[in-house]
């Protein structure tokens, strides 16, 4: 394609494109004159360019281009919400084994997790293994399966304290113990 005749489209073009918004904006009979004008003379210059015929050579090479294997950057870390995610993957990654849906929360408070903070994972409990869970409770009478699993939990929980008090008395000396 020439210069002169890639000038011609360029001017074209914008004469088209300035037409048409002037037509959108202020709609009138002469305006749409211009635009039919501007779109007539476009179809004469596309109706001009002679399209060039695909040799069989260029046909068989059209096929897909084989992708190269260029380093992926990984992005910045610089949020917090990146920094978090960096944090989660180191501490967290390369397990072996059972495969088991863990959440990461904070080591010491068990709520979310924060940057630059000690963490550990816990396991998740499935939905259908905490249904299973609230199946076994016994309901009393007039009590709802949610006041049932909180009774659960709450004996559970009574449970682990008296555990953890005896395993304490086993293992702590007593004041009569000591020499002095």
């Amino acid at each position: 394609m020439s210069k002169t005749s890639e000038i011609t489209r360029i001017e074209l073009l914008k004469q088209l494109k300035s037409n048409v918004n002037s037509f959108v904006f202020s709609p009138s009979e002469s305006k749409l004159k211009a635009v039919n004008t501007s779109m007539a003379q476009l179809a004469e210059l596309l109706s001009s360019v002679e399209i060039p015929k695909e040799s069989a050579k260029k046909a068989k090479s059209a096929k897909k281009p084989k992708a190269s294997k260029k380093a992926v950057r990984s992005p910045r870390r610089a949020s917090d919400a990146g920094l978090e995610l960096a944090q989660a993957k180191t501490a967290t990654a390369n397990k072996v084994g059972k495969v088991t849906k863990t959440k990461v929360v904070h080591a010491i408070t068990e709520g979310d997790a924060q940057p630059f903070e000690p963490r550990k994972e816990v396991v998740v409990v499935e939905p259908k293994a905490r249904k299973k869970a609230q199946m076994k409770v016994t309901l009393l009478p007039g009590e709802s399966p949610e006041e049932a699993m909180a009774r659960h939990r709450s004996a559970e929980l009574e449970r682990i304290r008296i555990e953890a008090e005896a395993l304490i008395a086993d293992g702590c000396p007593t004041s009569d113990d000591f020499p002095f």
